[in-house]
């Protein structure tokens, strides 16, 4: 696993020469300006088309089914030089792979209402909120003086005993250093003109006691359209965002998901559903965190070696819930 604390210290004291910026790149990120671009793009394919595919569509396509819109764009990762205009754009140094292109959107044509998921966002909810209690994770490093490899291999002593004590490396940054995301899709109306209103108040969203039916998600349906969309990650993929939809003959599914596994240190696992039964004027949103640490799984008797814990979804059951939310997303 490549140090997370290493790589962002070298990030951070060597940052990436400025290139100039272009508008294509520009454009996706900002959340109104990436949502309208990309209705527009929809739009724009419903006019050369005589009508849209009803069954499952080519990678790329919008796909219309029972009033609503779907589209995933995918594209590679994010160049050098657009990777300084969005890290400048949001006040961080950039984790290593941003699919700054990359895109999920589901638009309900009737309503103008429409859910997008995008990197640039995702990593804005990286910055610690205002008046919370969250701090930087702390992760101890021995410091150890410099010293030859050839001399300590004759001098074995050597190295015990030049080991400083272990300090805490603390960065002075605004934002988490793992990355971790609450990010839970940008909620956008759509105009008439294709315009994107992104304000807090131009969807209705209302905390609810009503959950999503997972019963009636396990029912065998046919999958019309589905897409699989990453944000962010990092080379060993220890870390990151990403998106995955399918929609139904009965309605819709999405899970957003932000993973990240520290070595022998924490794993974390931000994960946001919603679920839309069609005909129905709402969407359920339920987003859950859950935490826990390499010493209380040790201790209570799981395997102790990482290669245990490679795939998230093979032990995501042994990570405790610490905070849920629950969300009622309506359509007019």
């Amino acid at each position: 696993m490549i140090d997370l604390v290493q790589s962002h210290l070298v990030a951070i004291l060597v940052p990436c020469v400025g290139h100039k910026n272009t508008n294509s790149m520009a454009k996706f990120y900002d959340k109104a300006t990436g949502i309208t671009a990309l209705v527009a793009e929809i739009r724009q394919r419903a006019v050369e088309k005589d009508e849209m595919a009803k069954a499952v569509v080519s990678h790329g396509e919008p796909f219309a089914y029972s009033g609503w819109t779907f589209v995933g764009r995918k594209s590679h990762i994010t160049p050098l030089q657009a990777l300084d205009v969005l890290g400048n754009s949001i006040g961080m140094t950039p984790p290593e792979m941003v699919f700054g292109e990359n895109q999920l959107l589901l638009l309900h044509e009737a309503s103008g209402v429409c859910i997008s998921f995008m990197a640039v966002e995702a990593l804005s909810c990286c910055h610690f909120k205002a008046g919370s209690d969250a701090q930087q994770l702390k992760v101890t490093m021995a410091r150890v003086q410099s010293a030859t490899s050839a001399y300590v291999d004759d001098n074995p002593s050597f190295l015990s005993s030049h080991v400083v004590s272990d300090e805490v490396k603390e960065l002075e940054i605004s934002y988490d250093w793992t990355y971790t995301s609450d990010y839970k899709g940008t909620l956008a109306r759509v105009d008439d003109h294709g315009v994107a209103n992104t304000t807090a108040d131009a969807v209705r969203v209302v905390t609810t006691t009503e959950r999503i039916d997972f019963e009636k998600l396990k029912v065998r349906e046919d999958i019309l359209w589905m897409e699989d969309v990453s944000l962010y990650e990092d080379e060993l993929h220890d870390h990151g965002v990403s998106i995955y939809s399918r929609v139904m003959p009965s309605g819709f599914y999405v899970l957003a998901r932000y993973w990240m596994r520290l070595d022998n240190v924490v794993v974390r696992l931000n994960e946001t559903r919603i679920h839309h039964v069609f005909g129905k004027d709402f969407l359920l949103r339920e987003y859950t965190a859950k935490e826990v640490t390499f010493d209380t799984l040790f201790a209570a008797g799981h395997p102790n070696h990482m290669s245990n814990y490679t795939n998230i979804d093979t032990f995501q059951h042994l990570v405790p819930t610490k905070s849920s939310h629950f969300e009622k997303i309506y359509l007019h």
